[in-house]
């Protein structure tokens, strides 16, 4: 069905709590739509590799009690939610999208689980993922046309979200894993700071550079569920968490964004690029100063270090790839080239090697923390084009690298379409100010109506 950005994929999930407290509806009764919308869609799409309908309606009886006693547990309270299949959870398979781990039970919840089921979320079930986040993709397609991908590893998280089913589906990001899937399915989708959701219990890739991120119908629940992982499953170790009020922080109007090209801006076609101009008059004219890279050569600077990003990511990736990989290939598994590739490379280089990354990373990190005297934030698209046709052409992780590999905030809003398919708007923040970032997303939506 062909998008339009100004028509909401579904309510949110906040947006129907009120009902709830007043008795008018019921968690169940919201998992019972959610249910019929999977039941209708779910044979296309393929969002999901494992359900568990009979453990959702369970705990979402409970959350429905709690409603009517007036004590629900935490904002997330009856929250229909999935997971991608890289997440341990104790009543599912987590499968990782491999063969390898074909109906592996673990008997544990990872963190982030245990800690949704303790605010009383309702999981109810597991998403797609590529193999191990990075290889072979599952069969799932895009919600909007069934001939394009969803998307890179956060596919069935996204194609969830976008389709309906849902409203919100967890991901997870090395390069563009949440962005970009959420950017194809026309939703908000949100990659904080690095560190501030714990990892424990997800399969490793690459530790030091993956995210714990959301696919969300609304900016308002994507904040609640991962203020609320957070503060409860808590960061990584030695990290910091995300701070600010329990719900959407208040509207910020950003005073001057840079804009973000990337290599990716050369790679967008005619109709991407007018959308995206379109958007940024947008948004000047609404009082926003879109600050041009070349006007200082310290952000130009910054902008040349964003060309180099994916190969941080990728030298790094290789080489904390090691384990598990390394063991799989003794073993005498295969995998998809993406991760063939990959894992030729983790043969390849050396500690020195890995440094020099490490070294460009922190630098990174240290420049676009610089500019924060001059900038308020960055602006850019969140990928280079729409969802493009055919389910193994997962597209362009470009334009979502550069704050994956500083491990600053990000987020992308379904504010654009072209080609009558979704195209999100990336707004970039920095270190620790995932609060921040959202008021000004809060902003940006307001100010697109």
């Amino acid at each position: 069905m062909p998008y339009d950005p100004a028509i909401p994929l579904s309510p949110g999930f906040l947006e129907q709590v009120p009902a709830f407290r007043a008795g008018d509806d019921t968690p169940r009764d919201l998992l019972e739509r959610c249910i019929a919308v999977i039941e209708a869609r779910e044979p296309e799409v393929q969002a999901f590799v494992t359900l568990n309908l009979d453990g959702a309606r369970a705990a979402a009886d409970a959350a429905s009690a709690r409603y009517a006693a007036g004590n629900p547990l935490s904002p997330v309270d009856g929250l229909p939610i999935g997971l991608k299949d890289i997440i341990e959870t104790a009543d599912m398979p987590t499968q990782c999208g491999s063969p390898i781990f074909e109906g592996n039970e673990t008997g544990r919840d990872a963190p982030l689980t245990a800690a949704l089921r303790r605010g009383g979320a309702v999981i109810v079930g597991k998403t797609a993922s590529t193999e191990f986040a990075y290889g072979n993709i599952m069969a799932t397609c895009n919600p909007f046309d069934p001939t394009r991908t969803p998307g890179t590893s956060s596919s069935g998280s996204a194609a969830a979200v976008g389709a309906g089913m849902l409203p919100v589906a967890i991901g997870t990001q090395l390069m563009s894993s949440v962005m970009r899937p959420a950017s194809y399915c026309g939703q908000v989708g949100v990659k904080p700071t690095y560190g501030a959701i714990r990892q424990a219990g997800i399969h490793p890739f690459s530790p030091s550079g993956e995210h714990v991120g959301a696919h969300a119908a609304s900016l308002a629940d994507a904040w609640a569920v991962l203020r609320f992982l957070s503060n409860e499953a808590g960061p990584v170790p030695g990290s910091h968490g995300i701070v600010g009020p329990e719900f959407l922080p208040a509207g910020e109007r950003p005073a001057r964004l840079m804009r973000m090209y990337t290599p990716g801006w050369h790679l967008a076609d005619a109709d991407v690029k007018a959308a995206f101009e379109a958007a940024l008059n947008r948004l000047s004219n609404a009082g926003v100063e879109i600050v041009e890279p070349a006007s200082a050569p310290a952000l130009q600077a910054l902008e040349d270090d964003f060309a180099r990003a994916d190969w941080c990511i990728a030298e790094i990736a290789a080489f904390e790839m090691r384990w598990p990989f390394f063991e799989y290939e003794a073993a005498g598994h295969t995998h998809h080239p993406r991760i063939g590739k990959a894992l030729a490379r983790a043969h390849e280089i050396t500690l020195a090697e890995y440094h020099t990354a490490l070294e460009f990373k922190a630098a990174l990190r240290e420049r676009l923390l610089g500019a924060r005297d001059s900038i308020d934030g960055i602006v850019g698209l969140t990928a280079p084009e729409v969802a493009p046709v055919g389910l193994e052409n997962i597209g362009n992780p470009v334009t979502c690298s550069p704050a994956t590999c500083a491990g600053a905030p990000s987020l992308t809003l379904p504010l654009m379409a072209a080609h009558d398919m979704p195209l999100g708007l990336q707004l970039v923040g920095f270190h620790g100010e995932d609060a921040r970032l959202f008021a000004q997303a809060a902003w940006v939506e307001g100010a697109f109506g």
